[in-house]
């Protein structure tokens, strides 16, 4: 009897070790740099149609230079480019969410970080910078998504 219960009892740890370890895939953490950028980039676009139309001209730009940090249209000067989309999530964010500007504040940090940095030159489509840039779509879809600019 006691040879019976000690295999069902090793079974039953067996199949639920296999149980935990099987249910433990990767969530995500096995997207490229490429990947995220481009799902966050497309999740904006759906969302920027949507926009409320004083803002189009300022999503604009922004979309135009965060692309170009990314290395997708052309290139530039990337710390003028981060100056530019510092500047224009600066002009932006008194009409942000309450919930959005905690997140375009630390953005803009980190844009002005990039463009006030000195040393060598970081090339546009970097990793880091498609991040950011990622990040930032995101944001401006979270934004487009909860209040559409329309707080003042």
């Amino acid at each position: 009897m006691k040879t019976t219960l000690s295999r069902i009892i090793s079974l039953i740890i067996s199949t639920s070790a296999v149980v935990l370890v099987a249910g433990c895939g990767p969530r995500g953490e096995s997207h490229t740099v490429e990947q995220i950028f481009s799902d966050a980039r497309a999740a904006y676009s759906k969302m920027a149609s949507k926009a409320s139309p004083d803002m189009n001209g300022a999503l604009a730009g922004i979309s135009s230079s965060l692309d170009k940090l990314a290395g997708q249209t052309g290139g530039g000067d990337v710390r003028q480019l981060a100056a530019n989309v510092a500047d224009s999530l600066t002009a932006v964010l008194p009409k942000a969410g309450f919930t959005q500007r905690a997140a375009m504040t630390e953005l803009i940090k980190q844009y002005r970080q990039l463009a006030n940095a000195s040393g060598a030159d970081v090339a546009a489509g970097a990793a880091n910078l498609k991040l950011v840039a990622a990040r930032t779509y995101s944001l401006l879809s979270a934004e487009i998504t909860s209040t559409n600019f329309r707080i003042s």
